[in-house]
């Protein structure tokens, strides 16, 4: 849009984003968001290989469908390890995660507006926490639950944020600490979280449901196998899909479960074709099913068969970490992770599920 000044001149134009084929740098334990226009918010991330550093430029990068992928602005905060969430006005609340190995965890968060395409602050935790999990609620807030807070401290702490205030206040606490778990907000407003890891490689079978209605939790399940940094997704049923993690750090899994909300209990899915482990971020819903990026392959499920199927052409080097986003038109965008000696991927593909 060009708005005129007086009758005769015009505003200059910002100067057209430089797009390229494949990410500007390196990333793993990043987040990307899907924004309302159809771009997708890369955000963070371990930067260097061994995953010390989140602090490199550029902190974020924004990808339009059928252009690429262009600089975005600079975070308050460079960080790993962290949650995205989207608030109901657009814009998206970032919250902990660490500027490095060694460092303790972030306390600060921070919100980036898709209109100004810049971030501000978004307000403090009362406790710092990297590998926590994040949902919104039907009201609007944002829950914040787990994750790691200290050396071989992990908390069962939940805080939540207010967007009207813009600040976190204590919430109930779960019944155990709990790391590297997963959760999803249900169809029903009450917010599933499984898994997780309760002290150094003590991985849990047990599930919660957060109960906005009364500020409480509830048990569900339990799940069939211990598991944490696996990952969960929406089935077009409602239900919801488990998958894969590791029970221990050393036994990793290609065993699903399926979470009924109607039931409250987990069920045996059908195994995937190969172990899927640090899966945070790796698994998304699409029209027919979901698919999982994590691993060796790519790979989707389709409700229909009810089975599996590993994508064509997707066969890749061992990622952990990295992330899938659902595009508008079907196809998922899979960007990043590491491989087994912790060295980070620069590059990105599109994929589309089978089936």
């Amino acid at each position: 849009m060009v708005v005129l000044a007086g009758c005769t001149s015009a505003a200059p134009r910002p100067p057209a984003p430089e797009f390229s084929t494949q990410p500007l740098r390196a990333r793993a334990a990043h987040t990307a968001t899907l924004l309302a226009d159809g771009r997708v918010l890369l955000a963070g991330g371990c930067a260097n290989d061994g995953c010390g550093t989140a602090d490199a430029a550029p902190h974020t990068e924004i990808y339009l469908p059928g252009h690429g992928f262009a600089a975005g602005p600079a975070m308050r905060h460079p960080r790993d390890a962290h949650t995205a969430t989207t608030l109901a006005d657009g814009r998206v609340l970032f919250v902990g995660g660490f500027t490095g190995e060694g460092r303790p965890p972030l306390a600060e968060a921070e919100i980036f507006d898709p209109r100004t395409v810049e971030f501000g602050p978004g307000g403090s935790l009362g406790t710092g926490r990297g590998g926590h999990v994040a949902a919104r609620l039907p009201d609007g807030r944002v829950l914040v639950a787990g994750g790691w807070v200290g050396l071989r401290a992990y908390t069962a702490s939940v805080e939540i944020f207010d967007p009207a205030t813009g600040a976190f206040t204590a919430g109930p606490a779960m019944p155990g600490p709990r790391l590297g778990a997963a959760a999803v907000a249900l169809p029903d407003g009450r917010v599933l979280v499984t898994g997780g890891e309760e002290a150094p490689q003590r991985g849990l079978a047990t599930a919660l449901v957060y109960l906005p209605g009364t500020g409480r939790w509830q048990p569900v399940g339990p799940m069939g196998t211990p598991r944490y940094k696996h990952a969960l997704a929406m089935l077009p049923d409602g239900r919801v899909m488990v998958t894969g993690g590791t029970t221990d750090d050393t036994r990793l899994l290609a065993s699903t479960e399926v979470f009924d909300p109607a039931t409250n209990r987990f069920t045996p899915g059908p195994a995937m074709g190969a172990e899927r482990y640090k899966c945070a971020g790796a698994a998304v819903a699409t029209r027919a099913g979901l698919l999982v990026a994590c691993g060796d392959q790519v790979e989707s499920y389709d409700g229909r068969s009810a089975r599996f199927r590993p994508v064509p052409g997707t066969r890749q080097v061992w990622r952990s970490f990295p992330t899938a986003t659902a595009l508008p038109d079907g196809s998922v965008l899979v960007v990043g992770g590491y491989d087994r000696q912790i060295r980070t991927h620069r590059d990105a593909a599109v994929v589309r599920p089978v089936g």
